[in-house]
């Protein structure tokens, strides 16, 4: 029998159980670097499919830290390595979510391909990254949000950090990033950097229990952009926008432009919450936050969940839970 090693070299695919299996293989350190490396460029080359990526999922999953959340939440998600190196949307539509009313869990990592992943924003702006079910549950209770540092739930990303700075490009575990949530939410709104990928997760997603919204810019961002076209991928329906059928103006890709480096990003992050940031920086947390929010509250119109996620803003009720969540409050 081919090894797995010997199957993607061949650009064969896996079937579910060697997929899962794979990564058991990574925990128990059977792989050395060379190989991991040649394998998730053997996995670049192609598309993942369906089983493999379920296999996957499911392997990491079995052998995370376990999280169990005392009430249902939402995770806010993208995979990341769209290399557009934008500010940290989807951790700020989290916050403004959070003070919006809905309980939010956000599992998040370091960036893949830009300067400032959700993890490298919340560890600069003072956030303590929790371990625990009881500390994560005693911060959803008091602030409606808590975060999830992926490594720490997933000890088996240890065994791929190297590999994975060594291609510094996206590979088959960002595709993992938001479908890994150790708490395994059911609400979820995830971001992906193209259509296969979106259409990838809806088949994957099917077949849970999930409620979820997947979005893809077609440009090429893993959010809603506002640069253009963007498509919504829900739990039972697919829809195609353009920014002016929701009241927005068509954004320019440089004014979602994160900075060269932390100290901008988390510039940018703070100006988002004390509503001093630009219109287009705004904006583009409102419509994310908005589309996240139908997607936990499935009978509001989006019209309603815009304005609310504005009001959040602008009322600077986001900007005081994330200082009570840096303060501890």
């Amino acid at each position: 029998m081919k090894t797995i090693v010997e199957k993607l070299s061949t650009h064969s695919k896996l079937t579910e159980k060697e997929a899962y299996n794979f990564i058991v293989e990574i925990k128990e350190k059977k792989l050395n670097s060379s190989q991991l490396v040649a394998c998730m460029s053997f996995l670049i080359k192609r598309p993942v499919t369906v089983e493999e990526l379920t296999g996957f999922k499911n392997a990491l999953l079995d052998l995370s830290v376990k999280v169990k959340l005392e009430k249902e939440a939402l995770d806010v998600c993208g995979t990341g390595g769209d290399q557009k190196n934008t500010f940290n949307i989807s951790t700020l539509s989290a916050i403004v979510l959070a003070a919006s009313g809905v309980p939010v869990a956000k599992h998040g990592n370091h960036g893949a391909s830009s300067v400032s992943g959700s993890s490298d924003i919340l560890k600069h702006l003072g956030y303590s990254f929790k371990r625990t079910s009881d500390e994560l549950n005693k911060e959803l209770n008091k602030h409606n949000i808590c975060f999830m540092h992926a490594p720490l739930f997933h000890p088996t990303l240890k065994h791929v950090v190297e590999q994975r700075k060594e291609l510094g490009i996206r590979t088959f575990f960002n595709l993992l990033g938001p479908l890994v949530n150790p708490a395994r939410v059911k609400h979820k709104y995830i971001g992906v950097y193209n259509q296969e990928v979106g259409r990838l997760y809806n088949y994957v997603l099917q077949n849970e229990n999930s409620n979820y919204n997947v979005v893809h810019s077609l440009d090429g961002y893993d959010e809603i952009s506002l640069t253009g076209s963007f498509k919504s991928i829900g739990s039972d329906s697919e829809k195609l926008f353009e920014p002016e059928d929701l009241g927005f103006d068509s954004l320019k890709k440089k004014e979602l432009f994160g900075g060269d480096t932390i100290e901008e990003a988390g510039r940018i992050f703070i100006n988002v919450l004390e509503n001093k940031a630009t219109k287009a920086q705004k904006n583009v947390v409102v419509i994310n936050s908005a589309f996240a929010m139908q997607t936990f509250f499935p009978n509001r119109t989006i019209r309603d969940c815009i304005e609310t996620s504005r009001e959040t803003i602008e009322s600077k009720k986001a900007s005081q839970l994330f200082k009570n969540l840096i303060n501890k409050n």
